[in-house]
């Protein structure tokens, strides 16, 4: 390279340094060249094209508009009047509190009145001699210069000393006259009240006042004579300051500028028991992260963890965080009683008090074209969560019941005089799930028929969609809404058995009844996918999951992506926070913790919902118990050696159509494989190979269990 300058594009003066730069191998082949007569290369001699400038677009933002008359009219604030003035079971609870603390209150001090009357009888006197000494220091006007007699006393000064003491009894002189009047008044006033002339009911308040004022007067300045029976909780003030520090702690923030409180909604406010702020987190950061680092925000907030609950606000941009803080543990606090303990009634197709959110709210249950699901480890309150559910419908006259407690605990005891006989169970022997399977082929039986008949109510003009309403629901009583439960629904589904034709009927169930007015409510505390099929669970809408270990339960009781969304069950602690469950399918997802309802009381709730039932529940028209292996026997045709379980379906199922209306191949084969009969995968038929069963095998394993009976 020569010393030729360094030519920019853009048309920049050459740099002079870099043309004193000698490419020296350059040099040396161009003396070889001229020594050969050769020309030297020109290392100028290139082709060098001047780039255009790119041309920038045009504006991507939109203009500016200003703002239409309807935005300017839907812009709001937060709230006008406090929650509990607008909300009617909140202020009704507001009400119910200060009636108690007043109560309290009265009460207390009732009770503390006979120390009260010893505390006024000892320090009244000492009051009123306390009161005469003072009234007499005053009147002789000794206070007023003593230091300045007594300063001239020591100084043997007595023209100071009597200066002093005429000025004193000039002062005197006048206050003499005072206390004469005060103490002629004094007395007048005495003798009015202990005359005759005054009531009793002006003396006695009179006296009282007067001996309460001379014990108060008398009494020691840190010895109060009235308790103080009011004891401020101590809380931290959610501010600014300490909302930022809290969600910094989670790690998830880097600067507190970051995170912004959102004009118009973002002021904290007092919000129940607590303290609300919501706040708009930085790019990047959502606030389900926030909700899963629940933790530290709790211990950057230095508090409890069922003190603080943030929450993803729904229908908002997904940085959006709802931060509410108690001003004590929410497990502290006294849960409200439920609103339909003492009275009133519900109605199976609107929605009535199911429990209490964090923040005290009544959080409402609804049952119509709906299924329910709880689910949780043993002591996480499943029981007495679904028992909520069952009680409020027990106060609807029209709902009929059917319950089987697979546990055989007695939780469910209570609900038995509102079940027909046939209908109710408790035990954890095979004959009390002989009777849930029945119980579910009788509600299969029922999708069948309930159908055509609200189809003919919906043409009178009763329904214009085909789904059962009260009104139809109160003119025929065969189309009463149904509400079945089953705790420990998983023995009932894991059954060898009669597992899965179980679970293919609760599919049925689930999918068909809820428009028909059955609903179906499962309990249970095994959430794997034997236990809780996607059959069933992908089709319940309510489903609440309780105390869980991790996500995968999480989401097998809530639906996929449950735990990425925010549901936390696994903050819940077994046993300490029975009844807290995550809630989706009937509003946005929730922690709720269902109203406490013991048995005594869900008693007088069920003797409550006999009386408006006018008795004791008839009979139920379930089909018969079957025997599978007799009833393949009858249905068998005499010259065939085997059979494939698709035809043997249909045959069960055109001979019996109560029993086996619903069966399908794959739950007939369940049921004949439990009886530990011998199955084929290739049974011939007609040149079609498949999966089956023999005559012969039939025939050994009824002979079999004939021999064992004998």
């Amino acid at each position: 390279m020569t010393s030729a300058p360094i030519i920019d594009p853009a048309g920049s003066p050459p740099d002079e340094k870099a043309a004193r730069i000698v490419n020296l191998a350059q040099r040396r082949a161009d003396r070889a060249a001229a020594a050969q007569g050769l020309s030297a290369a020109d290392v100028a001699d290139v082709e060098t094209v001047a780039p255009e400038p790119v041309a920038a677009g045009g504006p991507v933002d939109p203009p500016d508009r200003p703002a239409g008359l309807a935005e300017v009219l839907d812009r709001r604030g937060g709230p006008v009047l406090p929650v509990w003035l607008t909300d009617r079971y909140q202020r009704r609870e507001m009400l119910r509190r200060a009636v108690d603390a007043a109560g309290y209150h009265v009460g207390t001090h009732l009770v503390l009145s006979p120390v009260y009357a010893g505390k006024v009888a000892w320090y009244a006197p000492k009051g009123a001699a306390r009161a005469v000494s003072r009234v007499l220091v005053w009147t002789s006007a000794e206070a007023g210069n003593w230091h300045l007699r007594q300063d001239a006393a020591n100084r043997n000064d007595a023209k100071t000393f009597l200066e002093l003491d005429r000025h004193r009894m000039r002062q005197a002189s006048w206050r003499w006259w005072v206390t004469g009047a005060g103490t002629l008044a004094t007395s007048a006033a005495g003798i009015v009240v202990a005359s005759d002339i005054t009531p009793w009911w002006v003396k006695a308040p009179i006296l009282a006042a007067g001996l309460v004022g001379l014990a108060r007067y008398g009494r020691p300045l840190d010895k109060p004579i009235i308790a103080r029976t009011v004891v401020r909780a101590a809380y931290r003030k959610l501010t600014a300051e300490l909302t930022r520090k809290g969600i910094m702690a989670t790690g998830l923030v880097k600067r507190p500028e970051d995170i912004v409180f959102p004009a118009g909604v973002g002021e904290i406010r007092r919000d129940g028991p607590g303290y609300l702020a919501i706040v708009d987190l930085p790019d990047g950061v959502i606030a389900v992260d926030v909700v899963e680092a629940r933790d530290k925000l709790a211990g950057g907030l230095r508090l409890p963890m069922d003190q603080v609950w943030p929450e993803v606000m729904p229908r908002e941009h997904p940085s959006r965080l709802a931060l509410w803080v108690a001003d004590r543990p929410v497990s502290a606090m006294k849960q409200p009683p439920w609103p339909l303990l003492r009275g009133g009634q519900t109605d199976y197709f609107k929605p009535f008090v199911y429990g209490f959110d964090p923040r005290m709210r009544p959080v409402e249950y609804r049952m119509d074209e709906r299924n329910s699901l709880f689910a949780g480890f043993p002591g996480s309150g499943k029981s007495l969560s679904a028992r909520v559910v069952l009680a409020g419908m027990a106060l609807d006259p029209l709902v009929q019941f059917a319950v089987f407690d697979l546990a055989g605990r007695g939780d469910f005891d209570a609900f038995e005089p509102l079940c027909a006989p046939e209908l109710f169970g408790s035990g954890a022997d095979e004959g009390t799930k002989q009777n849930a399977y029945r119980m579910l082929m009788w509600l299969l039986k029922e999708c069948d028929v309930r159908g055509p008949r609200i189809k003919h109510y919906a043409t009178q003009g009763m329904n214009t969609e085909n789904k059962l309403n009260r009104a139809i629901a109160a003119k025929d009583a065969r189309l009463r809404p149904i509400v079945a439960a089953i705790d420990e629904v998983q023995e009932l589904i894991t059954d060898p058995e009669i597992g899965k034709s179980a679970a293919a009927a609760m599919t049925s169930i689930v999918k068909r009844g809820r428009a028909l007015g059955i609903h179906l409510v499962m309990m249970t505390q095994r959430i794997d996918k034997e236990s809780l099929p996607k059959g069933v669970t992908s089709n319940i809408a309510v489903r609440t999951c309780l105390a869980v270990p991790s996500h995968v339960e999480t989401d097998l009781a809530l639906g996929t992506g449950a735990y990425r969304q925010g549901a936390r069950p696994t903050q819940f602690e077994i046993g300490v926070d029975a009844g807290w469950g995550v809630r989706v399918g009937y509003g946005p997802m929730a922690s709720v913790r269902a109203a406490y309802l013991d048995r005594a009381a869900v008693e007088k709730i069920c003797q409550r919902g006999v009386a408006l039932r006018g008795g004791i529940t008839g009979p139920a028209d379930l089909p018969a118990a079957r025997d599978i292996l007799d009833d393949l026997r009858a249905v068998w045709v005499a010259d065939e050696r085997g059979q494939h379980w698709e035809v043997l379906a249909a045959r069960l199922a055109d001979w019996s159509p109560e029993a086996y209306g619903s069966l399908t191949p794959d739950a007939l084969s369940a049921l004949v494989r439990g009886k530990k009969v011998e199955c084929s995968r290739q049974v011939k038929v007609k040149g079609s190979n498949r999966s089956g069963l023999y005559l012969e095998h039939l025939t050994k394993a009824l002979a079999e269990r004939g021999g064992a009976a004998g």
